[in-house]
């Protein structure tokens, strides 16, 4: 009776540990990221850029590269070593922040 009991009580913590290493995969398991997985090298033009972030390799994503937001709320990938994407860059960077843009770039540096 005894052996019974404790065959019972082993194999209810077998059980209940792997029930908890599953939920703990679960929990920590890689959160979807919103990465671009190929750029555009057609060059974009500035009037329709709200905004843009850039993407690091190491934070999560496959490649590197430069996303920018339209003004209609779409994000555009661009290699981020291309001297058109640098400028543009910098161009977004000298303009003066506009009230409507926020709503857009909520989250994204300007």
């Amino acid at each position: 009776m005894a052996r019974c009991g404790f065959i019972s009580l082993c194999v209810g913590v077998w059980i209940t540990a792997f029930i908890m290493s599953i939920s703990v995969d679960v929990s920590l398991g890689e959160q979807a990221l919103d990465c671009c997985l190929k750029v555009s090298h057609h060059r974009i033009p500035k009037r329709i850029v709200a905004c843009y972030h850039e993407q690091r390799k190491g934070d999560g994503c496959l490649i590197d590269a430069v996303v920018f937001r339209t003004r209609k709320g779409r994000d555009l990938c661009a290699p981020s070593e291309a001297d058109w994407v640098r400028e543009l860059m910098k161009k977004v960077d000298e303009r003066p922040v506009k009230k409507n843009k926020d709503d857009i770039c909520q989250g994204i540096k300007p």
